[in-house]
């Protein structure tokens, strides 16, 4: 069961974050006032990674050159050369909303949020040969290939750390037990669970698995309600190095209290039984209780719901006829699913929240004749949302003509024809 985030997907999104948050410095040396480079700080991206951030103004070809010293140099360290890039001739590769690509070395990959990438701007360099727990000092230099000239950026120092898992689903999955599930962090030896009765955190449990990512607190008190997080610590060179703790989440066992369709022949998956509805409504609660705040626009919402399926639910590849992967308990529940299993899960989530959603199906016309999806109204209009694959509040122009989709109307509120303002595509889940 997938119950994590894709790691190299939330690393892109820290890259490009920092690429954006670089602020020019006085704090840098330069040999002339056209060409410059300042380096920004350091962030850990996990165990082994290190995120370096530059603003380059230099418009020369050449190369730049990433140096790297254990021991401080202000204080004898030595610098060594960990990888080296040309400034021109070699290509980049398109990933998400940017572009990257790899030192002559491999050791570094540098990446570039410009709409035509290049080192003049904003880049950020991973250097991906770092050790826990030490720090890293780095300098960028410039070297023309017309002429002698180099230029020198500031130094930094940085320090991996462990990266802090976020609980991805905490629910009541009993009357007595509460089942806990959490992001996998890369290099992590295992993870320590903490439940908190009152007003003292206990630790509850020891996972000595870094793969595994779900835990069910057995034996508990029907009607109560407790709280959790965790953290995850990684063993190595004889020490033991703990990650932050995650936010805190919480499952109440007292009487269900969200809406929705819980009834046999439900559109949440006509063939579920009453007790695979009930763990339905008890996964349901649980987003309801830990995600959705008082104050909340429904838009704020609806992407909560969204970010929450797809958070917790891989593509069922085996096929739509296993493990209830066409019903929103393989959604929610067992956490594999296809577009249907989707697309009713994401109507059960918003049943529960107040928001009207439809559950839509494709007709013979469409480019998949087969494809599920929900139709959502926000701010008095109804936008197309498809948590498989991608789709956010999107409107009928995009649906037809993108993903070339055709279905009957007969019964649907009409829905706009424009995306919404804040609406588009994410990525697929398949």
């Amino acid at each position: 069961m997938k119950q994590y985030l894709q790691w190299k997907k939330w690393l892109f999104v820290i890259i490009f974050c920092l690429a954006g948050s670089i602020g020019l410095s006085q704090n840098m040396l330069v040999s002339r006032a056209a060409n410059t480079i300042t380096l920004g700080k350091c962030q850990s991206a996990g165990t082994t990674v290190l995120l370096v951030p530059a603003e380059i103004s230099c418009t020369e070809n050449g190369t730049y050159e990433l140096y790297r010293a254990t021991k401080n140099p202000a204080s004898g360290g030595k610098y060594t050369l960990l990888d080296s890039f040309a400034a021109y001739g070699a290509s980049w590769s398109n990933e998400g909303n940017g572009w990257h690509r790899s030192g002559q070395k491999r050791a570094v990959e540098v990446y570039s949020f410009e709409q035509s990438p290049s080192f003049n701007g904003s880049v950020v360099f991973q250097d991906r040969q770092a050790k826990l727990g030490k720090t890293y000092y780095y300098q960028l230099v410039f070297r023309s290939s017309y002429s002698d000239e180099e230029v020198s950026s500031n130094m930094v120092s940085g320090k991996t750390a462990i990266g802090t898992p976020e609980i991805v689903k905490c629910y009541g999955a009993s009357n007595t037990s509460v089942k806990v599930a959490w992001t996998r962090v890369d290099k992590a030896t295992g993870y320590l669970v903490y439940r908190k009765n009152g007003k003292k955190w206990t630790k509850v449990a020891t996972i000595k698995k870094g793969s595994t990512v779900t835990w069910t607190n057995k034996k508990l008190k029907s009607g109560k309600t407790y709280e959790y997080r965790v953290r995850a610590y990684c063993k190595t060179g004889g020490k033991t190095y703990y990650s932050s703790y995650s936010p805190t989440s919480k499952a109440s066992l007292k009487k269900l209290t969200v809406k929705g369709s819980y009834k046999k022949g439900s559109v949440y998956g006509p063939s579920l039984s009453t007790g695979k509805l009930t763990e339905v409504r008890r996964v349901v609660q649980g987003f309801k209780d830990n995600y959705i705040r008082k104050g909340m626009s429904d838009y704020e919402k609806v992407w909560a719901a969204f970010c929450f399926i797809r958070a917790n639910c891989g593509y069922a590849r085996r096929g739509w006829q296993y493990n209830g992967a066409n019903t929103a308990w393989g959604a929610l529940v067992y956490g594999e699913a296809q577009c249907s299993g989707f697309a009713r899960g994401m109507k059960a989530l918003c049943d529960a929240i107040g928001i009207d959603c439809r559950y839509v199906h494709a007709d013979s016309k469409a480019s998949n004749p087969s494809h599920q999806w929900n139709q959502v109204k926000i701010g008095g209009k109804w936008y197309i949302i498809d948590p498989q694959s991608g789709f956010f509040l999107v409107g009928t122009d995009t649906w037809r003509n993108v993903m070339r989709m055709s279905w009957s109307t007969k019964g649907l509120p009409k829905c706009s024809k424009k995306d919404h303002a804040r609406g588009g595509f994410t990525y697929s889940i398949t």
